[in-house]
């Protein structure tokens, strides 16, 4: 076969945008410190980088659903710790009007300051938790009990719609973060207001037999679902745990598969510019056009 000039610088053009291509494709990498920059670069390594990507998209998920339902949380232990304040309080009082010894002043004052304490209770009752009522189930734009304007009796909203407000913070992993207001706070109010009636019926008895133990009742009400919170607060915090763990551990694994060894793509760089140096001078040598090559 004849070897003509053109073979040749076509054969020279093509080895050199090949080394070229080459000294582009590290360029790529120290620039953007990746290595896989498209798939074709690495096709496993590309399919595995996604499938961690989508992981850690989900975990960021996951976290952000945990951290709202801890914040839900610590609201709602805050509340049942303020009443539970608010029920020591009353009971104490019970005791005090249940002593045959008080006047008619001292229960006045007792009876002035259990309405003020109900009305504390109906506040933390409806306490709420960025602007959504914590004890009212699926209605969080609704209070979850009212006060009769006539009477000051305090009962459930008709309204609400109760239900557990779930989170998820895993695959298949869900966590309720309410408590039914009804079942908290219902037999407390019923507990205060039977204490206000025995006070202002001067009824003594039914303090000593049925409030006293009403109120005590109420407290123990209170105490298993500050349990309940604090039993559901723990495994959230060992869930956040799990999931900052899980992001530390694939965002290594997606580094080790995507990013670039910069020590050593500068080596190559340096190699490889120096190879195209070198055929670029080998080429200047080699193509030496001459009369002779026009003529073929």
């Amino acid at each position: 076969m004849r070897v003509t000039q053109s073979m040749i610088a076509e054969n020279f053009t093509r080895n050199l945008m090949q080394n070229l291509k080459r000294l582009d494709d590290i360029n790529s990498q120290i620039s953007s410190e990746k290595r896989i920059n498209r798939p074709s670069d690495d096709p496993v390594g590309a399919a595995m980088a996604i499938k961690l990507r989508r992981q850690l998209s989900a975990i960021k998920q996951y976290n952000s659903n945990a951290q709202q339902a801890l914040t839900w949380m610590k609201d709602t232990e805050t509340a049942l710790t303020n009443a539970g304040d608010v029920i020591q309080r009353l009971s104490e009082l019970a005791v005090e009007a249940a002593n045959g010894t008080q006047t008619d002043e001292d229960k006045g004052k007792i009876l002035d300051e259990v309405k003020e304490l109900k009305d504390q209770l109906l506040k933390e009752a409806n306490s709420t938790s960025l602007d959504r009522y914590l004890f009212s189930g699926y209605s969080t734009d609704k209070a979850p009990f009212i006060k009769d304007d006539v009477t000051g009796n305090i009962q459930a909203n008709p309204d609400i719609v109760d239900g557990a407000i779930n989170y998820n913070v895993g695959q298949s992993e869900t966590i309720p973060v309410n408590l039914k207001g009804s079942e908290v706070f219902g037999d407390i109010f019923e507990a205060v207001e039977k204490f206000e009636t025995a006070l202002e019926n001067n009824d003594g008895e039914t303090i000593s037999n049925e409030v006293i133990s009403d109120i005590k009742g109420a407290l123990n009400t209170v105490l298993k679902y500050r349990s309940q919170i604090g039993a559901r607060t723990n495994r959230l915090e060992a869930t956040v745990s799990r999931l900052e763990a899980n992001e530390v551990d694939y965002k290594a694994q997606l580094s080790s598969i995507e990013d670039v060894d910069l020590a050593q793509a500068i080596t190559d760089l340096k190699m490889e510019e120096s190879v195209y140096r070198a055929a670029l001078a080998v080429g200047a040598r080699i193509i030496q056009p001459t009369l002779v090559d026009f003529l073929s």
